[in-house]
């Protein structure tokens, strides 16, 4: 008995063993399968709060670069407007050029102007430096009306003097020649031989006629048609038909006449100026003696 009792207890603890050893297996298999399972869910979890993430802040990227479009074209609107505004508001300037406006009545008020306009007329007229005449018919005439809006249209160079239509005569015949120089030298030959060029090719041509000018290069040099006929409207003391043919003008032609060009432009501006002057003080004077009449 004792030795078949020997056995039974080995046998016992070996099917013990094996049953712990079943069991350890399968709770380790169930704890890989959980993890497992557990880290697709949180990946795909994962995944789908990245997703909606990057979802909900491409929508507000959206949603403030359209906003942003909006006011940006709600503020060029607005410019348009202004800019709209403006216009209307030069075009009613341009028109208080030539016809009379509202203006205040007064002989004291009247008369300074009047002496203050009189006064600058002198000084621009004759080319002379007019800084302190302007700046008394400003205070005269002050920052609203037709005079005003005159005295702004005089060129800043009038501070120092603007150019009679007589000196700008005399130095056209400069610029002119200098002029035909510049339309003479060949295309593509700018530097000093391309000048020395420009100035013999000058001195052997006939300029063109003003009343037969070329209008294409297979008729002759357009450029040089376009200084004579420039030339035709300086000698008439038409300075504004000068300019504009002036105005068409290319390349190194176009660069030497430019300060020639200047001067005219203020020359014009500063008459225009002038006319706009005399025929509102011409107007309130007539007022002035209506009524005392």
């Amino acid at each position: 008995l004792r030795e078949q009792e020997d056995p039974i207890p080995r046998q016992a603890n070996a099917a013990l063993q094996a049953k712990e050893e079943s069991i350890q297996s399968l709770l380790q298999a169930t704890s890989a399968a959980r993890e497992k399972e557990t880290e697709e869910i949180l990946s795909s979890e994962t995944k789908r709060i990245t997703s909606e993430v990057q979802f909900e802040y491409q929508q507000q990227l959206q949603n403030e670069m359209a906003a942003m479009k909006e006011k940006y074209m709600k503020e060029l609107e607005e410019h348009a407007n202004v800019m709209k505004g403006l216009q209307e508001k030069l075009g009613v300037l341009e028109s208080r050029l030539e016809v009379s406006r509202n203006y205040e009545s007064g002989s004291k008020r009247a008369h300074k102007i009047s002496a203050a306009a009189l006064a600058l007329a002198n000084k621009l007229e004759v080319g002379e430096t007019a800084a302190v005449e302007i700046a008394a018919l400003k205070g005269a005439a002050g920052d609203e009306g037709v005079i005003a809006s005159a005295v702004k249209m005089i060129p800043k160079s009038a501070d120092a003097g603007v150019p009679t239509v007589t000196n700008l005569q005399a130095a056209f015949d400069k610029t002119y020649a200098i002029g035909r120089q510049a339309a003479m030298v060949p295309e593509g030959r700018s530097g000093l031989e391309g000048q020395l060029l420009g100035m013999i090719f000058a001195k052997l041509s006939v300029p063109p006629s003003p009343d037969s000018v070329p209008t294409s290069e297979e008729e002759g040099n357009v450029a040089d048609g376009i200084l004579s006929l420039a030339r035709k409207y300086v000698q008439l003391g038409d300075l504004e038909k000068a300019v504009d043919q002036l105005n068409k003008l290319k390349g190194q032609a176009a660069y030497v006449v430019q300060d020639w060009k200047v001067q005219a432009s203020d020359r014009i501006s500063t008459e225009r100026a002038l006319k706009v002057i005399k025929l509102e003080c011409a107007l309130l004077n007539k007022d002035l003696v209506n009524s005392g009449s």
